[in-house]
């Protein structure tokens, strides 16, 4: 059973706003010390002095661009006897196809893909050789499903949430945990940025805070759970979407009334 320590090491990337930062004030307070990884300096010296304002942990900060300085994140990790990483960082991008320029695509893989299973990999051959660890890999709700205007982002989600489970029956025996966890719409900056800036209609039902999004899978990942969905309404969908409609009607249903 996967339990969170005082005096342990988490990475966390995407850790300078929404649920990445959530989780380093979080993982602080059970005395976890943490290597913050993220691409705004100044948002992620807000979240250090407010980690340190609020617990002792230890920390240290990476000012880094996971899709161009993948190699420097990597030789931080092998620094520390991590044990957890949690895969947060992450992109999308909404709109037809076609519309959107292909190097947003290239970016959104390299991030979203390439990224996170590169440090899973070094940061699990690690977990595996001391017998103990854990990896929490942040996905979405539109992991589960074929998403028309969200098509790659969406695509690049059911990676994780395979990859996630996968690695969980492979190191499971080496007391090595692997969660994936699977957030809907929740109060962050990813809709603006999937969106060129558009703003959330006010009033959106079914938003939920970061910090409850962390809370469920911190909770999640000490139970020992293979994949967290926070929030009862969210886990209505993949249990009612996979079992009544075929994908092709998801991806037309998603078309038509998105």
């Amino acid at each position: 059973m996967p339990k969170l320590e005082p005096g342990q090491w988490a990475f966390v990337t995407g850790a300078s706003s929404g649920i990445g930062e959530c989780f380093a004030y979080e993982l602080a307070k059970k005395g976890v010390n943490l290597i913050l990884l993220g691409r705004d300096p100044q948002a992620l010296e807000r979240v250090t002095m407010g980690v340190e304002q609020e617990s002792k942990v230890r920390f240290e900060t990476l000012h880094c661009d996971l899709t161009r300085e993948l190699d420097r994140a990597v030789s931080i990790l092998q620094e520390f006897d991590v044990d957890l990483l949690v895969n947060n960082a992450g992109i999308g991008v909404y709109g037809e196809f076609l519309a959107a320029d292909f190097s947003r695509y290239r970016e959104m893989i390299g991030l979203n893909i390439v990224a996170l299973t590169e440090l899973s990999f070094h940061a699990g051959k690690r977990m595996i050789e001391k017998g103990q660890g854990g990896i929490i890999n942040i996905g979405s709700l539109a992991g589960f499903f074929p998403l028309s205007n969200f098509a790659v982002y969406a695509a690049t989600k059911a990676y994780v949430y395979s990859l996630s489970l996968a690695l969980w029956a492979e190191w499971r025996k080496h007391n090595v945990h692997v969660l994936y966890v699977a957030p809907g719409s929740t109060e962050t900056k990813f809709f603006e940025r999937s969106r060129n800036g558009a703003r959330r209609p006010k009033g959106s039902p079914g938003v939920m805070k970061p910090e409850d999004v962390v809370r469920e899978a911190i909770l999640a990942y000490e139970r020992n759970r293979i994949i967290c969905i926070p929030g009862w309404r969210n886990r209505l969908l993949p249990f009612f979407g996979r079992r009544f409609f075929p994908d092709w009607m998801v991806a037309w249903f998603a078309k038509r009334y998105h």
